[in-house]
């Protein structure tokens, strides 16, 4: 990966930049995360908020993980475009829709997380870690060292 990331919602209205390294990335298949991208997963990338520049207002949906942490999606109110994830769980960081990154091949999962809901139709990659839920917390801090 780089150390420098941009990118924007469909419009535009919304831009970003990031001037560091994710803390981590990862495809999340619970079905809140397949609700949200209307597919059948999310991929995302977590940053430091102070190395994240935006400009453009997202508007956030509040929900509520099945670990019982508030997880807040932030989309354009003018195209609808999925660009941000503010998780209760990471409050240091903000998630980066791969989608919205203007080389959306700088994106690298390390990990696949709730398997257990991703659809028949999906494509697992061998090579990577599978977590069936959500990450313990000793699992949680493997993937953040």
């Amino acid at each position: 990966m780089t150390n420098s990331y941009s990118g924007a919602c469909a419009c535009r209205a919304i831009q970003y930049e990031c001037t560091a390294e994710p803390a981590f990335s990862w495809k999340c298949h619970c079905r809140d995360c397949q609700r949200a991208s209307g597919s059948m997963l999310c991929p995302v990338m977590y940053v430091p908020k102070t190395a994240l520049t935006i400009t453009g207002q997202a508007k956030y949906y509040e929900v509520k993980a099945e670990s019982g942490n508030a997880v807040r999606r932030g989309f354009c109110s003018n195209c609808g475009c999925p660009v941000f994830i503010d998780a209760e769980l990471v409050p240091d960081l903000m998630g980066i829709w791969a989608g919205s990154l203007d080389d959306p091949n700088q994106f690298s999962a390390q990990v696949e997380v709730w398997t257990s809901s991703a659809q028949s139709w999906t494509c697992l990659e061998p090579d990577l870690d599978k977590f069936s839920h959500a990450p313990t917390s000793e699992q949680m801090a493997k993937i953040l060292s």
